[in-house]
């Protein structure tokens, strides 16, 4: 607690007087995460920015600023990790920011759909699901390992591809 208020620039007193102990804190910061991610409503013109003229180059840039992000700062990330296992307040909000993430990422795949971008069979919901949990996997892999078993700029163009093989028409 002393280190998180001498970078917060407040005494140790201020910040018990806000948060009791660790865990209050870790619970604020996952419950501003989850504001943060919520509370970006996405529109129809954000989300044609995100795709622009190439869906296939914006995709493999996105999991790739997403993943520089989390290996210059994985500390909340892996610790939330760690104690969703054991703690199921932690579990609870980590499960409804997992929630927020697949909702924003369906809305894209919707979105891909009525563009014609993305294949129109697709279950919106069931395949960003499955496409945040592969990438949630993927990252947690690559930063919890010291040494991963393969580059990380191989895997991520390999999970860019097969993200892009199972939505994008083809031809795209």
């Amino acid at each position: 607690m002393a280190d998180v208020a001498g970078r917060g620039g407040v005494g140790v007193g201020t910040l018990y007087h806000h948060f009791p102990d660790k865990r209050a804190l870790l619970l604020e910061l996952i419950d501003a995460w989850a504001e943060r991610v919520g509370s970006r409503q996405q529109t129809d013109l954000d989300r044609e920015r995100f795709l622009g003229e190439d869906p296939r180059a914006a995709i493999g840039q996105w999991l790739r600023r997403s993943y520089d992000r989390l290996r210059k700062r994985p500390s909340l990330y892996l610790v939330v990790l760690s104690l969703a296992e054991r703690d199921p307040e932690v579990r609870a909000r980590w499960a409804e920011l997992q929630r927020l993430g697949v909702r924003r990422l369906a809305g894209l795949v919707t979105f891909g759909q009525r563009r014609g971008l993305m294949r129109s069979e697709l279950d919106a919901e069931a395949t960003a699901f499955l496409i945040h949990h592969a990438i949630d996997m993927t990252a947690t892999q690559l930063l919890v390992l010291d040494r991963p078993p393969l580059d990380p700029d191989r895997v991520l163009e390999a999970l860019s591809d097969m993200i892009c093989r199972a939505i994008l028409e083809e031809g795209r």
